[in-house]
């Protein structure tokens, strides 16, 4: 599988600015929350046009805030799945939340699937994607990643752009996606 990797602060420049055009941005974060006052965060996963892959280390990095500052510019969609964690992060880096905030775990509970819904479940009944969950308590703190950190972590955001289209279609089929957009508002306020 193809990615980028974002290991170093000169490298983080570039990469902001060729995912500042995209129109969809898939994200998701890998962080550590036991022992410490605020979650220490370990690794972002980004997808962005149709297919494309990075994930950057942000425990190499000195400064996140470039990416941050990306992802609250409006002119894009964010996607997450469950995202109350990754948008706490880009509260306290930038004081907003990402721009265009779709969280398909919401959707999927207002285009009438279970709720709450794991992203495998979702991949399965929605895409007939089976997902890889072995890395799920795993310590993102050590270096190197392995090939299953790497390979989950990518799984992670694949294919969040094309769950958030079959979640948009069905609520326009359904005629709530006002639903989704008056859910997401409310969403954001809880957060900040």
């Amino acid at each position: 599988m193809s990615y980028q990797e974002i290991k170093a602060d000169a490298q983080l420049e570039p990469f902001c600015r060729e995912l500042a055009g995209a129109k969809v941005i898939g994200m998701d974060t890998e962080f550590v929350a036991e022992h410490t006052y605020r979650p220490q965060l370990c690794l972002v996963q980004v997808a962005w046009d149709g297919g494309r892959l990075a994930l950057i280390d942000a425990m190499a990095l000195s400064d996140m805030r470039p990416f941050w500052e990306v992802l609250a510019q409006p002119g894009h969609a964010t996607v997450v799945h469950a995202g109350r964690g990754d948008i706490e992060f880009s509260l306290h880096a930038v004081g907003r939340p990402p721009a265009g905030l779709i969280d398909v775990q919401l959707a999927a509970g207002l285009a009438g699937f279970e709720y709450p819904a794991g992203y495998g479940s979702l991949l399965s009944r929605l895409l007939g994607v089976k997902s890889s969950k072995h890395e799920t308590r795993t310590d993102w703190r050590h270096r190197p990643l392995t090939s299953r950190q790497i390979e989950y972590a990518l799984d992670d955001v694949r294919h969040l752009d094309a769950l958030r289209n079959v979640l948009i279609d069905k609520l326009i089929s359904l005629g709530r996606l006002d639903w989704l957009t008056e859910e997401m508002a409310t969403f954001q306020r809880q957060i900040e």
